[in-house]
């Protein structure tokens, strides 16, 4: 159950034995991080078997190399998630007023964000990329203007045809300049065993593995990000020349160029300064000498992004990072949410966290305009049904409640004059335990630009649902797993 529901519903679901029984089979679930087919119809087939044989070889490399950095990771994730387990099934008081002052969007808000010890905002620019027809043409733009460095972060670069393409632009382009890639393990192991709605070109065989093709005759360097305990490193970040920006949810692969609905926003300014010393933070770590590589200190990173421009605004980085104790985008979403009056908009593949659907359902007993957009999920029956619980308790409390028409894979909201953009999901996994890199800002033209073309343009398309739609014999049940999910 959640925080902030009638006294008489805060009774536990299930016996504290079957909620064990149920996080355990969870924390296996999200090995698999996918129900997706295990068949790719243009390349080799990857069984289920085959994919946790090579996240077993990528966690017990990671413990190897870095036995002090994954044992601390072990234990906090264990306190993470026995907090979460018995989180949402005994009774905790109401949901708390924000902690910062001000409306969302005003000076004194973006001020009090700062205050409770969000990292402080630096000047910069963030223009929308929608979908893959705007991101890929983008991407291309960039690689062909870099002139220093390329540093490339994704959750998962596939093994299709169009990422086949991509892989081959960036390794001509490493022949001339220092080109940085950096893979999380389990995410490009598992995209090997997917396969796209559409299929590649007749004829076109997907490569086994994609890191042994991008180093393959190549100049660049790659590192996979290793994944003890299914911690996945879920961001996407690309840099060039330290003055760009890259950041948001599509990775390299045919569904996000082609099939999915999906947002990234370029940035550029001396905010591109903090991006880049992310990068080279996740690279240092990510070293083949594991902790070894961390007793010896980073070279200086200097600051290439330059001065702001005039059209530049407070742009605010946010990360979460479990060792580091960062759950900078929870923390940003909940207080905006909590302080919001007239409207708050999310458009996201999930909204199954305890902490942010207790938020909303605070903002509708305010009377503020709630509306959330979700998927129908191609995949993962278990979160679709979760996200249905969690639709269905925000109608009845007066929120409206849209499914887009597809995969939306987009994870933006807006909170009065406030927005964030980024890779974050608003389940337990991606706000607490995961890697995550989102932005937030305040310029009122870019968030209006961002209410225009991804929510009003969603809202029209997009199917509104009613209570029926929602209700699943396993509604209790799916709460239950997602909160470990």
């Amino acid at each position: 159950m959640h925080e902030g529901r009638e006294v008489e519903s805060m009774k536990p679901l299930f016996p504290p034995q079957l909620l064990i029984l149920l996080a355990l089979i969870a924390c296996l679930t999200t090995l698999s991080c996918s129900n997706r087919p295990n068949t790719q119809v243009n390349g080799p087939l990857v069984s289920t078997v085959q994919i946790g044989a090579m996240a077993s070889r990528g966690a017990i490399l990671a413990k190897v190399r870095s036995p002090i950095t994954s044992t601390r990771m072990g234990l906090a994730m264990l306190a993470e998630r026995t907090e979460e387990l018995f989180r949402g099934n005994i009774p905790f008081p109401l949901d708390p007023g924000p902690r910062a002052e001000g409306l969302p969007g005003s000076q004194e808000f973006s001020a009090g964000l700062t205050r409770i010890g969000l990292p402080a905002p630096e000047l910069g620019t963030v223009e929308i990329l929608l979908d893959g027809k705007e991101f890929f043409p983008a991407l291309e733009e960039e690689l062909r203007l870099a002139r220093e460095s390329i540093d490339l972060q994704l959750y998962i670069w596939d093994n299709d045809d169009i990422s086949v393409a991509y892989a081959d632009m960036v390794k001509q382009r490493a022949t001339a300049i220092p080109t940085r890639i950096l893979l999380d393990d389990i995410g490009s192991t598992i995209s090997a065993s997917l396969n796209p709605t559409t299929p590649g070109p007749p004829g076109f065989r997907a490569v086994p593995d994609i890191t042994t093709y991008l180093r393959r005759d190549s100049e660049l360097q790659l590192r996979r990000i290793l994944d003890p305990w299914a911690i996945i490193d879920h961001c996407k970040l690309l840099v060039f020349d330290g003055k760009t920006a890259l950041l948001g949810g599509i990775n390299i692969g045919r569904e996000y160029y082609s099939e999915w609905h999906d947002l990234m926003v370029r940035v550029k300014g001396p905010v591109v300064n903090q991006l880049q010393n992310e990068f080279n933070k996740k690279w240092r770590t990510a070293h083949p000498l594991g902790d070894l590589a961390l007793l010896f200190p980073p070279p200086p990173s200097p600051a290439r992004a330059g001065l702001p421009s005039s059209k530049s605004f407070p742009v605010r980085i946010l990360r979460t990072n479990l060792l580091e104790g960062r759950r900078e985008p929870l923390t940003a979403i909940l207080e905006a949410i909590r302080a919001s009056r007239s409207r708050i908009w999310i458009e996201n593949e999930y909204i199954t966290s305890d902490r942010i659907l207790d938020a909303l359902l605070g903002a509708c007993r305010r009377g503020v305009d709630v509306r959330v957009i979700i998927p129908k999920l191609p995949f993962e029956e278990i979160m679709e049904i979760a996200n249905h619980q969690a639709a269905g308790e925000l109608l009845r409390a007066g929120a409206k409640v849209y499914r887009y028409p597809g995969m939306t894979h987009m994870k933006a909201a807006i909170c009065d004059g406030w927005a964030t953009v980024g890779a974050t999901n608003f389940d337990t996994h991606s706000l607490q335990i995961s890697h995550e890199l989102n932005i937030s800002f305040n310029d009122p033209r870019t968030v209006e630009t961002l209410a225009r073309r991804v929510f009003k343009a969603d809202f029209a398309v997009s199917k509104s649902l009613s209570i029926e739609d929602t209700k699943h014999w396993l509604n209790p049940i799916a709460e239950t797993l997602a909160d470990q999910l």
